[in-house]
């Protein structure tokens, strides 16, 4: 027996010694591959061109927000990105292989713009496709992710969004996974810290319906880019390649679209990490197609999320009110929160929805959404013993209260607390066990 027993120890230690050399190794690939600048830990903030102007962008509307943007209590509250969307380049390529700016919209060139943009204290990003065309029409990186990764650095661009409409590269062959390795590798040579998002809900997104066979389905773009397996889910298969990356379809200033690209995160809090950030999308706050009560719950879901915040409405006519709601100093110390766990979805009963999000310090933050047409009093449940409690396994027998936006305490509550909601509209907590 005492052989027999070195022998299994002796190969145990084999083993052992294996598996540690196989988590060395493990460790250097996964440090090769993977975005690594020094920048992304925690979520960005800014604005982007994209959901006021579309296409129609041009060098004065990005000098003119960001002058704004740096002389307004936004860049005091984080907001220091300013971010060119699709439509900026020229039909083709130079001689060189190398993308263009349109010199119609962008006379100066982006050199001098991103020169501005860095004199006013502000970082600047630009767009382009994993495709060859982009959503807009216009030249996309496909096959030329390493000489665009340069390109933006040279540029002095801080911030890539990688885009993936088309139909010419898709999910189930690799083509998408690979343009995205490939820019990510491009971007990392360039040892310029430079923030990378890859906007993969266009269409490369979970399917509403399971339907691994695609029965029925006769959109080209669909077919070869609407993941049909776990394995092609970007959450999944992006692990450390990005910074930040959208899993569902651009939002619109609507209250149904708020609740779908907000509800599409429920299924990935997992596997958001600092520096790896679930994106629902753009925020509309200020845009003026929805009531001040959806933008309040849009901005609270946004900053339970710990999602990046990235404005959308023209700053530059910003209200007061949105000014406000935009930089709450305690709703973006929530957002900003130093573990970076996604808000879970604890309770949807009727109107009602209680989201839960862990902060670092041992509370908990807590969005309550009133999405009926009537006022409505909504329970945190803090013990087992009722409803199985909002905050399960973690159970409580008292809390302190505060409202985060309001920054006011509310006191201390014993098994529950019950907030007040108005119709479609929504309060946010922070939370602090007590144990005795």
């Amino acid at each position: 027996h005492t052989h027999t027993h070195s022998r299994d120890m002796g190969v145990l230690s084999m083993l052992h010694a294996s598996m540690l050399l196989s988590a060395v190794l493990l460790t250097q690939v996964r440090t090769a591959e993977c975005i690594d600048n020094g920048v992304g830990w925690l979520p960005v903030r800014g604005w982007s061109t994209w959901n006021t102007f579309g296409c129609d962008i041009n060098e004065t509307l990005v000098q003119s927000t960001a002058a704004f943007l740096a002389s307004s209590d936004l860049r005091e509250a984080g907001y220091n990105y300013v971010l060119i969307d699709d439509c900026w380049t020229l039909p083709e390529r130079d001689s060189q292989g190398r993308l263009q700016a349109d010199p119609a919209k962008f006379p100066s060139g982006f050199s001098a713009l991103t020169a501005y943009v860095h004199s006013l204290s502000l970082r600047i990003g630009i767009y382009t496709s994993v495709s060859a065309v982009t959503c807009g029409g216009y030249v996309g990186s496909l096959h030329h992710e390493a000489i665009d990764a340069q390109t933006f650095a040279d540029w002095g661009f801080d911030f890539v969004k990688h885009d993936t409409c088309g139909t010419d590269c898709g999910i189930h062959d690799g083509c998408i996974q690979n343009a995205t390795r490939r820019m990510r590798n491009g971007l990392n040579a360039t040892r310029r810290p430079i923030v990378y998002y890859l906007d993969s809900g266009n269409p490369s997104s979970p399917q509403r319906v399971f339907n691994p066979h695609n029965r029925h389905v006769q959109d080209k773009e669909c077919l070869v880019k609407v993941a049909t397996s776990p394995s092609e889910l970007v959450w999944v298969w992006a692990d450390d390649d990005v910074h930040m990356f959208k899993s569902w379809f651009d939002i619109k200033d609507t209250w149904h679209s708020t609740l779908t690209n907000v509800h599409n995160q429920i299924r990935v809090a997992p596997y958001q990490t600092c520096g790896r950030f679930n994106m629902p999308d753009m925020l509309t706050v200020g845009q003026g197609g929805q009531a001040w009560g959806q933008y309040r719950a849009q901005m609270f879901w946004f900053a339970v999320l710990g999602a990046p915040l990235i404005l959308g409405a023209d700053i530059r006519t910003f209200s007061s009110q949105a000014l406000a709601l935009v930089t709450a100093p305690e709703v973006l110390a929530i957002n900003h929160d130093s573990d970076c766990v996604q808000a879970s979805l604890s309770h949807n009963w009727d109107a009602s929805e209680v989201w839960i999000k862990p902060l670092h310090n041992g509370d908990f933050a807590a969005v309550v959404v009133n999405k009926g047409p009537l006022p409505l009093n909504s329970t945190v449940f803090f013990s087992h013993e009722d409803a199985w409690g909002s905050f399960y396994p973690a159970s409580f027998p008292k809390m302190h209260v505060r409202d985060a936006f309001a920054r006011r305490d509310l006191g201390e509550f014993t098994r529950t607390f019950t907030a007040e909601v108005p119709p479609l509209d929504a309060r946010i907590f922070t939370m602090s066990p007590l144990h005795t």
